[in-house]
């Protein structure tokens, strides 16, 4: 009488999948560590924004406003409630500036339903010419925020940094975020825009 094995047929079979399967699950993470060990100049830098972080995220300073077709005085209350993408211009808003201002209005537009939550402000640096170049401005950006500061030391325009930023975005408590130094590459500035602000929002529960 023949002796048959104790050991079932199909172990051999069941072996080779359970390292299969070792293989598959372990394979990534030593691949992982021996990436981070023999390039860390690969590893992440762990921020995902387009913009450069303003950290910590400082708060605008107290100002006094006065903005086109508005009769009362505006201060920097003006910056909460929403998120503001700033724009700043020495003159009367030459080509850098207007470019700025398309780019935040098409990323503006582009959030659909929740552009409510965004406005876009120009501040100028001579009062005088606020409600004139309001009025230029109109046609094509009826939403936009028109202002100049009453002071004679131009606080906000001297608070945010760099001097002369395409845009600065600042958060619906007041407080300046981001910054955007330069804007060059018009689609990968406005995914980059767009992706940090749909993040934002998507995170934030104010404004």
């Amino acid at each position: 009488m023949n002796s048959t094995s104790a050991v079932p047929p199909n172990a051999p079979r069941g072996r080779v999948q359970f390292l299969l399967l070792a293989t598959l699950f372990f394979f990534p993470l030593l691949l992982s560590f021996g990436l981070n060990y023999w390039f860390p100049g690969l590893k992440p830098s762990g921020t995902t924004n387009y913009g450069q972080l303003v950290n910590p995220p400082q708060a605008l300073p107290p100002m006094r406003l006065v903005e086109a077709g508005v009769e009362a005085p505006a201060d920097e209350t003006l910056f909460r409630g929403r998120w503001s993408y700033i724009v700043t211009a020495a003159g009367d808003c030459d080509d850098s500036c207007l470019r700025a201002l398309v780019m935040s209005r098409q990323v503006r537009l582009a959030m659909n339903e929740k552009r409510s939550r965004i406005q876009r402000v120009l501040v100028l640096g001579d009062p005088s010419t606020v409600n004139p170049v309001a009025a230029r401005l109109a046609p094509e950006h009826p939403d936009l925020h028109v202002v100049a500061e009453t002071d004679a030391s131009p606080v906000l325009r001297e608070f945010l940094q760099p001097p002369g930023a395409a845009i600065y975005l600042s958060d619906p408590l007041g407080n300046w975020m981001l910054v955007y130094p330069a804007l060059t590459d018009t689609q990968t500035d406005f995914k980059g825009l767009q992706e940090d602000i749909k993040k934002l929002l998507r995170l934030s529960r104010i404004g």
